[in-house]
């Protein structure tokens, strides 16, 4: 396979259509009846049909068991303090839809930390939600620590929910607990719960904004993630969103058994936190495939373990991350990492990094590649690393910690420093003695590369080579940083 790197023009293509007919869409679907909710002018004694007749309240709609292709229209401009608690299910063909009318701004849900979740889809199946402006903020405290959410779709003992799509949704200012676990707050959080065995099927999260949320943008549960219980998700798409000033993780793909993410940009990720956060990565999940994303600035003040861009993580099968964006991450670009190798969780396996471009990741963690306990089968391929920034930094390249990884090959891929750093290969030959080296190049202020074994170079540039990679882009960029 002809090895590429991204082009910025990638970011702008539209999103692939692959799974329009998955969650129906393109489909016409009748409305059965079509609701009002009106914060001003309505009335909670009317019919609600009508926007003369319209609705007033939250406690007005939760009450009613709404059926397949009811249509449920929020007045733009309106406002509501409290929970949004959707009753009934639709079907494929016609789902219940939530969303908005009129002129003006989004109609406004704001739990303003009196219920744990803005808006929460329990046991609903072929619902959307779009439209709506969510924020969840306790302003009388620093912090929340009931694990608040904007939007929360919960499958609880139920066995599996399907075909759920948000999307163009703006959610924001969410202020739970930056610390990893049960109290951290979300953006979006899909949960599941027995004890009978739940999952989530066709769960599509499209063109939403979110914005100041502690900790975790978009993200999940695993009660059914681990391998002796093992019921997980399936077929997550993510794409179209951007997430900025996201106090821990960005997107966490969760106990999902095929997923894409994909054409989204994350910008400041992991700006409070204090432990372990990352912009997008998949934890006890298989075959995830993450493409067309930037993820930039992502924070690492404090010499964590994280601050990366990208992350395969623990229990996780069958990964792939291609065509990326990704720069001035300050943990650095990429994480491969086991949890403990049990029964319960499977070593990290077969996970494919490539034909992502990564510009100036690393610079304050000094390290551009983290590899942590046993994975095995990696391939990195293709790849261009690039750092010109005046940083005065030794760059360890390839971090190897808390064992040594597993079949490792390093192909085709381009290290280029050109500023003030340096890219430094420090580790022993023992710890090295797993990577494999084809037809990579080296370029500029590298160092210790007599330490890698299994070592064949590249000594034309990819441009002399005659492939694709965008060199006029990358010598934009230089200019602007020079300047």
């Amino acid at each position: 396979m002809k090895k590429q790197l991204v082009l910025a023009a990638l970011f702008f293509l539209a999103s692939s259509g692959m799974f329009n007919e998955l969650y129906g869409q393109g489909k016409k679907s009748g409305v059965v009846n079509r609701y009002y909710v009106d914060s001003e002018k309505g009335n909670d004694n009317g019919t609600g049909k009508s926007e003369k007749d319209a609705w007033r309240s939250l406690v007005k709609v939760n009450a009613q068991t709404f059926r397949p292709g009811d249509k449920i229209s929020f007045r733009r401009g309106g406002q509501w303090e409290g929970q949004l608690l959707p009753q009934g299910s639709g079907t494929k063909a016609q789902p219940i839809i939530f969303t908005a009318y009129g002129k003006g701004a989004l109609p406004v849900i704001a739990a303003k930390g009196k219920f744990k979740d803005a808006v929460l889809l329990k046991n609903n199946s072929n619902l959307v939600l779009e439209y709506f402006d969510i924020s969840n903020q306790d302003s009388l405290i620093k912090e929340q620590k009931t694990g608040p959410a904007g939007v929360r779709i919960l499958a609880e003992n139920i066995g599996t929910i399907s075909n759920i799509r948000l999307s163009d949704l703006y959610i924001h200012d969410i202020n739970g607990d930056n610390k990893k676990g049960s109290n951290e707050g979300n953006g979006i959080y899909w949960d599941c719960q027995g004890p009978k065995p739940s999952n989530i099927e066709n769960l599509l999260i499209e063109n939403c904004k979110l914005l100041r949320i502690d900790r975790n943008g978009i993200r999940g549960n695993g009660t059914f993630g681990f391998r002796t219980n093992w019921f997980p998700n399936r077929n997550l798409t993510i794409r179209g969103c951007t997430l900025e000033d996201i106090g821990g993780d960005g997107i966490v793909v969760k106990a999902f058994d095929g997923s894409l993410v994909e054409h989204n940009k994350l910008f400041y990720i992991r700006t409070r936190a204090k432990d372990n956060a990352v912009g997008i990565w998949p934890h006890s999940s298989d075959n995830t495939l993450i493409q067309f994303n930037e993820v930039a600035y992502t924070k690492n003040q404090d010499w964590s373990n994280d601050g990366q861009s990208f992350d395969i993580d623990g229990n996780c099968t069958n990964t792939i991350i291609q065509n990326n964006y990704s720069h001035d991450n300050e943990g650095g670009f990429m994480l491969v990492i086991s949890d403990a190798i049990n029964e319960k969780s499977k070593m990290t396996t077969g996970s494919i990094i490539r034909n992502n471009l990564s510009i100036n990741d690393g610079n304050k963690r000094k390290r551009l590649f983290n590899f942590a306990l046993v994975t095995d089968a990696t391939h990195i391929s293709g790849n261009h690393f690039y750092n010109l920034s005046a940083d005065t930094v030794k760059m360890e390249l390839i971090d190897i910690e808390h064992g040594v990884p597993k079949n490792v090959v390093f192909e085709n891929n381009t290290f280029h420093y050109a500023g003030a750093s340096v890219g430094v290969f420090s580790k022993s030959a023992q710890q090295y003695d797993a990577l494999k080296w084809i037809g990579n190049t080296f370029k500029g202020n590298i160092q210790g590369k007599e330490q890698l074994l299994n070592v064949t170079e590249e000594k034309k540039l990819p441009e002399e080579r005659g492939n694709n990679f965008p060199w006029n882009f990358l010598k934009e960029i230089e200019k602007k940083i020079k300047n």
